[in-house]
């Protein structure tokens, strides 16, 4: 039998602005499943809502088991299989903290059934043993992929957001990126003030509705 548990987060510390998926996610493509770490620039992906579309740009991070030991916040989200419903995801997924998923409305104590929303991973991690920060790793790398506008896609079929990019999302990334994401979107500014907003509503600490078997 199934329980349901209510369970605010916001009390939790929340320090990493961290996104980005980790190497292993598979994404859609026209040819089949395509792992993140091998994406170019061009490649196209199945979106939720948009049909195909190209990759503008993938840039990394890589943090170390010394840094994630000073700084456990950086410590990526894993989710093990039907974590938030029935093949999301598929298999085991880890995203960065701050990168936010797709969540249906019937896991939210206050939104309607059909009203999904964006919501970083560390919202709901730690509820159970389904969705938890992985200390585990040596080192981990995060990949975040960039469309012309935000789309959301699925990684081992876990819908999931596009990066962003913002003054606020930019803050911590080298200049180097900024200076790249600047070449792909010269129409944009150096503030990126004119890049599509998100079409689904953004929520942060979240009453997420766990399952418990």
């Amino acid at each position: 039998m199934t329980m349901a548990a209510k369970i605010s987060k916001a009390e939790k510390i929340e320090k990493s602005g961290l996104t980005g998926l980790c190497a292993g996610a598979n994404l859609r493509t026209p040819c089949g499943p395509r792992r993140v770490e091998f994406l170019r620039v061009g490649d196209l992906i199945v979106t939720r809502d948009n049909g195909l579309q190209p990759v503008k740009m993938v840039w990394t991070r890589t943090v170390t088991a010394a840094e994630i030991a000073a700084d456990p916040s950086l410590a990526p989200i894993t989710l093990r299989p039907r974590a938030i419903g029935p093949m999301m995801p598929q298999r085991d997924v880890s995203v960065g903290p701050a990168h936010r998923l797709l969540i249906p409305g019937w896991r939210l104590e206050d939104e309607a059934d059909n009203e999904a929303c964006l919501v970083p991973a560390r919202d709901i991690s730690d509820l159970n043993d389904s969705i938890f920060v992985d200390r585990a790793p040596d080192e981990v790398t995060f990949y975040n992929i960039v469309f012309a506008e935000h789309q959301v896609f699925c990684a081992n079929g876990l819908p999931v957001e596009s990066f962003t990019p913002t003054a606020e999302s930019l803050k911590d990334a080298p200049r180097s990126v900024r200076d790249d994401l600047t070449k792909a979107f010269p129409e944009l500014g150096p503030k990126f003030a004119d890049y599509p907003a998100p079409r689904y509503k953004m929520r942060e600490r979240v009453s997420y509705i766990p399952d418990y078997a």
